[in-house]
């Protein structure tokens, strides 16, 4: 619910603007947040949501407070279908901003990039309740047996969209409680997160570079598909690092200065860190805390970053570049601009691929997350 009213805080707020002149303080904006969303978008009987807020007000600030909210929650809820429709204001009906509750400079950016109706159905899917992916490690169950357990114990599932090992449940916390996920059987794993470790394509000897490994969840996938690779794990994150489960090969160190001879890797994975607007359903603070000058910003990062690793890959090795993201300045641009300084082929990064030189998703047409994956071979 919380989560719900951060992705909604905008349209709720410019709502609010309808009834009240007045600031409001943080606390009652917070509660009116919630309120408002519970009527908007949950299935309580919305009555019983305006009474139930109103009697806590009423015992926490006090009647005039109380007085305040109610009038408020009740007039909304007389207006609530038409503001939705548009009926009630231009401004709803044409503002893409307001009415996705969206920051301008996001909606604006889409607009010229994909035009007014695929930027709707973008703003539509990013602002859906998610659902989760998990990844089935199928040399300790099958995705078949994996599915009837959690079903058995309540726990509803669906298929993958592209990979036959994922599985996808509307609600996590009962999955970290099961007994799968607790034996590492299921790991949370976004889909097109899992497709990047499959990009690596790794073997038996290769010397494979993690070099933004986070809390390990790409590693840990590649140890799964390859036991007998050697695999180094680096991030400049202590405790993060500790959550890598590859002890004897965990390196505290920074990406863009790393501490590796020339040519040390057959393969180094660089999922980089970026503006994350490709994970808005799963995080929709995101879409408040990021600034557009800060695209640019992170694409000059992640060549640096690339450039920076690509002395530790050997000649012939493969590089595997990915971002949770599906801005130019960070995906197909960021491979521009590092072709003028190095020399490589872009080889397609996925068996279903057809002539393809890179993967990018787009939540609308893809249904998972944004992300984008390429993959280079070294010259």
């Amino acid at each position: 619910m919380a989560a719900g009213a951060v992705r909604w805080k905008s349209y709720f707020n410019w709502a609010l603007s309808l009834y009240t002149k007045r600031p409001i303080g943080s606390d009652l904006r917070y509660l009116l947040w919630l309120s408002l969303y519970q009527i908007s978008f949950m299935q309580k009987a919305p009555y019983h949501v305006v009474n139930e807020v109103v009697s806590y007000v009423k015992k926490e600030k006090g009647k005039g407070a109380a007085n305040f909210v109610n009038a408020i929650l009740r007039q909304y809820l007389r207006d609530r279908d038409a503001l939705r429709d548009g009926r009630t204001s231009r401004l709803v009906a044409d503002n893409l901003s307001v009415r996705h509750s969206f920051p301008e400079w996001i909606t604006e950016r889409w607009h010229k990039r994909f035009g007014r109706q695929k930027t709707i159905e973008l703003l539509t899917a990013l602002n859906k309740t998610p659902d989760f992916a998990l990844r089935v490690n199928e040399k300790k169950i099958s995705v078949e047996e994996a599915a009837t357990q959690l079903e058995v114990d309540g726990i509803g599932t669906k298929r993958g969209v592209l990979l036959p090992a994922a599985l996808h449940v509307g609600k996590l916390a009962p999955v970290l409680k099961h007994r799968l996920f607790q034996h590492g059987m299921v790991t949370v794993q976004d889909e097109a997160s899992q497709l990047v470790s499959l990009s690596i394509v790794p073997r038996a000897g290769d010397r494979i570079l993690d070099a933004c490994a986070g809390s390990g969840t790409k590693t840990h996938h590649i140890k799964d598909i390859a036991a007998h690779a050697l695999i180094v794990s680096m991030d400049r994150e202590a405790k993060r690092l500790e959550l890598v489960r590859n002890e004897g090969n965990r390196v505290l160190g920074d990406a863009s200065r790393p501490p590796f001879r020339e040519e040390s890797f057959d393969a180094i994975l660089v999922d980089a860190p970026c503006s994350s607007l490709g994970i808005i359903r799963k995080h929709p603070e995101i879409k408040w805390r990021k600034r557009e000058k800060d695209i640019n910003t992170l694409g000059d990062s992640q060549v640096k970053l690339l450039k920076t690793l690509w002395g530790a890959l050997k000649t012939g090795g493969r590089m595997v570049y990915s971002v949770c993201s599906f801005e130019p300045e960070e995906t197909t641009g960021v491979i521009e601009r590092l072709r003028r300084s190095e020399k490589f082929t872009l080889e397609n990064p996925l068996p279903f691929l057809f002539n393809k030189e890179y993967f990018l998703s787009l939540p609308h047409e893809t249904g998972m997350d944004g992300f984008f994956i390429a993959k280079l071979r070294k010259l």
